[in-house]
C-alpha cells in the first residue's frame, strides 16, 4: 500500500494532461527498465510492461492490468496553476487525499499506482502481469484505439478505472464528441459601457457518472442569461464555459456591450431569481454576478448572439433517454465547453450513450440544430460501447473473492460512461474483462477526492486475485 501511495505522488509530480502524457510515459518505460522487465512503448506513448509469472505459476495464463495515463486538468479560477509544468499537490486529510484547488488525477493515476506497485514487488505470488498504461482516453480514447492487441498474450483483462469501491463494472457507453462552430459576425460597439456576468458555485462533476444528478450546467445557465438582456441595447462581446467536454461546466463568463448597465442587472434579476430557484436542490451554491469591466474592441451582431444562444438552448443537455429495465441512464448530452474563437464560438459537446444508433440520432440532432443557426458541426472521439457478456470466468472469480474478502457480494453494473474496454473488447472480442477502482469522489473538479482506507482494500483484493490465478 505505501508503495501504491509512493507511484501516485511520482505521478503526480509530472504533469500528464491529456495530449500531454510523452513526460509520464517516459516515466513508466525507465521504471520498467530499472526493473529489468520488458517495456514496449509506441508512438501514442501507450506502454506495455510485462513481468514474468513468479515461482510455481510459469503455467499459468496471463493476466493484463489497465489503466490510463492522462487525467481532466480541472482548478478553481483564483488557482494560479499551469498544468502543462506545475506537479499536483497531493494532500492528505484523515481518510482521504485530495489536490489544492485542482484536480488531483486518481483517475486514473491510481490504476497505474497499483500496477507499478505489483511490478515492483517480488513478495507478491501471481501469473505472468502484462500492465498496459493507455493515453487520451479523456478525451478522444486514441490512445486505446491505437494499442496493438496482437502483442498481448492475456485474455483476462482488469480494468482499474471505476469509481465506487464494490461495484463492478462490466459495461459502458459508447460515445462521440460533437463540436458546433457559429460563424461570428462583429460589429462596433455600439455603447461605451461594458459588463462580465459571471456564473459560479456549481458542484459540476463526470459527465457521464454524474449526469443523473440534475445539476446545473454553466454553459445552459448563461444561455439562459443571455436570453434575457441580449437586445437592441445590449450586445454580447464574449463568451466562455467550462473546460472539458467530459465535465459538466461549473463556471462560465460573458461580456456584454449596453447602454445602461443598471438596467441590464435589473432585467438580469429576474432571470436569476427563476434560475436560482430551478436548481435550489441539485446545486444551493449558483451564483450570477454582473459588474462593470473594461471595454472591448468589438461586439457580435444580434444575429451571431441569438444564433449562439439558441444554439444552446436547443440541444439536449443531461438525461436523453433511460434503460427502465436497469434503471439507469441510456443516453445523454453534456454541453462541456462554449468557446470565442477568432471566427465562431465552438460549442463543444460529449453525446454517450449504450446503444449505437441513439448515440448517432443524438449526433444527428445536434447537426440539425447547427445547420439551423448557420453552423458547422464536426466531431471526434467516437467510441464503442463495451457489450454486457452473460458468461463471465474472470468476474465470476472476482465476484468469489470478494464476498470471501469483505463478506458481501458486489454489486455487477454497467455504466454510463466510456472505457477503453469497449475498444479493446473490439479488437479482442474474446477478451474476458471486469473494471474494478477503490472509492473516488468528485473526478474531473478540482473537488476531487479518493479514500485511503478504501485504496488499500482495493489493493489488497488486486493481490488476493493474482494470488488465486494460479
Amino acid at each position: 500500500m505505501n508503495k501504491v501511495l509512493y507511484y501516485f505522488e511520482q505521478l503526480n509530480r509530472i504533469p500528464r494532461g491529456s495530449g500531454n502524457e510523452k513526460a509520464v510515459s517516459d516515466y513508466t518505460v525507465s521504471f520498467a527498465k530499472s526493473l529489468g522487465l520488458e517495456v514496449i512503448q509506441d508512438e501514442k506513448n501507450n506502454v506495455i510492461i510485462k513481468k514474468p509469472a513468479s515461482e510455481g505459476y510459469e503455467n499459468s495464463a496471463p493476466v493484463i492490468i489497465q489503466g490510463h495515463l492522462d487525467m481532466v486538468c480541472e482548478k478553481n479560477t483564483d488557482v494560479v496553476h499551469d498544468f502543462g509544468k506545475d506537479p499536483i499537490k497531493v494532500i492528505y486529510d484523515g481518510d482521504f487525499i485530495h489536490a489544492d484547488g485542482t484536480t488531483l488525477g486518481a483517475d486514473d493515476g491510481i490504476a497505474i499506482a497499483m500496477a507499478m506497485a505489483v511490478l515492483s514487488d517480488n513478495s507478491i505470488a501471481h501469473p505472468p502481469v502484462e500492465a498496459v498504461f493507455t493515453t487520451d482516453e479523456e478525451t478522444t480514447m486514441s490512445g486505446a484505439s491505437h494499442l496493438d492487441i496482437s502483442l498481448l498474450k492475456g485474455r483476462r483483462l482488469i480494468n482499474i478505472d471505476s469509481e465506487i469501491e464494490g461495484i463492478f463494472t462490466v459495461g459502458c457507453a459508447g460515445g462521440r464528441k460533437p463540436a458546433v462552430h457559429i460563424p461570428t459576425e462583429y460589429i462596433e460597439p455600439p455603447f461605451d459601457s461594458f459588463a462580465k456576468i459571471n456564473v459560479t458555485g456549481l458542484t459540476g462533476g463526470h459527465s457521464g457518472l454524474d449526469i443523473h444528478k440534475g445539476r446545473a450546467n454553466a454553459n445552459k445557465v448563461m444561455s439562459a442569461v443571455l436570453d434575457s438582456i441580449i437586445d437592441e441595447n445590449c450586445f454580447l462581446c464574449t463568451v466562455w464555459g467550462g473546460a472539458k467536454e467530459n465535465a459538466i461546466p461549473r463556471e462560465s463568463e460573458a461580456v456584454v456591450c449596453c447602454k445602461n448597465i443598471d438596467d441590464v442587472a435589473e432585467r438580469l434579476s429576474a432571470a436569476v431569481k427563476e434560475i436560482k430557484e430551478r436548481y435550489i436542490s441539485a446545486d444551493p451554491n449558483l451564483e450570477i454576478k454582473i459588474e462593470s469591466t473594461e471595454k472591448y474592441e468589438r461586439a457580435m451582431s444580434s444575429e451571431t448572439a441569438h444564433s449562439f444562444i439558441n444554439t444552446v438552448k436547443e440541444i439536449p443537455d443531461g438525461i436523453i433517454a433511460m434503460d427502465t429495465e436497469l434503471n439507469m441512464v441510456k443516453t445523454s448530452n453534456n454541453i462541456g465547453v462554449v468557446k470565442t474563437l477568432e471566427n465562431d464560438i465552438g460549442i463543444f459537446c460529449a453525446v454517450r450513450s449504450a446503444v449505437t444508433a441513439e448515440k448517432l440520432a443524438v449526433y444527428d440532432e445536434i447537426v440539425s440544430i447547427g445547420n439551423k443557426y448557420k453552423g458547422k458541426t464536426t466531431y471526434r472521439g467516437d467510441y464503442p460501447a463495451w457489450e454486457y457478456k452473460p458468461k463471465s470466468e474472470l468476474r465470476d472469480m472476482l465476484v468469489r473473492i470478494y464476498t470471501e474478502m469483505f463478506g458481501k457480494a458486489p454489486v455487477i453494473e454497467t455504466v454510463h460512461a466510456g472505457l477503453e474496454c469497449g475498444i479493446i473488447s473490439q479488437k479482442a472480442p474474446d477478451m474476458d474483462m471486469v473494471s474494478i477502482g477503490p472509492n473516488l469522489y468528485d473526478i474531473h473538479s478540482p473537488m476531487e477526492r479518493a479514500s485511503i482506507s478504501s485504496i488499500e482494500r482495493m489493493w489488497d483484493f488486486l493481490v488476493e486475485i493474482l494470488r488465486q490465478m494460479k
